[in-house]
């Protein structure tokens, strides 16, 4: 099976792409500190297993117990949301998901934190004006 390049601004965009659709188009604010919370407890599940099936596990687990993890967006929950790029993850590249997902969940918690400030500074560069 031929893998996948999966790059930094990948998971950079897709991060910030499930977090604006979750909570800066619903306007549920940025999740607060147990958003932030969260999405650390998230970061020490992934380290501290290196499996993507458990971090899949503990990821139902939280949706059961959480509110912030059954946040609605427009493409499902921030746990489905989620658990479909981890997904995506780990067919197209399954020796490098876990390590992957790390970034990807930090990326997630940045971008929580800075939420109401991605306008000011985005991801992508604009057209430079003279």
């Amino acid at each position: 099976m031929k893998q996948d390049t999966i790059t930094i601004d990948e998971l950079v965009r897709q991060a910030e792409a499930i977090i604006q659709d979750c909570f800066a188009a619903s306007g549920r604010g940025d999740g607060g500190s147990t958003g932030r919370t969260q999405l650390s407890n998230a970061i020490d599940a992934i380290n501290q297993s290196g499996s993507v099936k458990v971090f899949r596990n503990w990821l139902r687990y939280q949706m059961a117990r959480e509110e912030f993890w059954r946040t609605r967006g427009s493409k499902g929950t921030l746990a489905e949301q989620i658990d479909k790029y981890v997904q995506s993850l780990d067919e197209r590249a399954p020796h490098e998901a876990a390590r992957h997902l790390t970034h990807f969940l930090g990326f997630m918690r940045r971008t929580l934190i800075a939420l109401r400030y991605l306008d000011q500074i985005p991801t992508e560069f604009k057209e430079a004006t003279r």
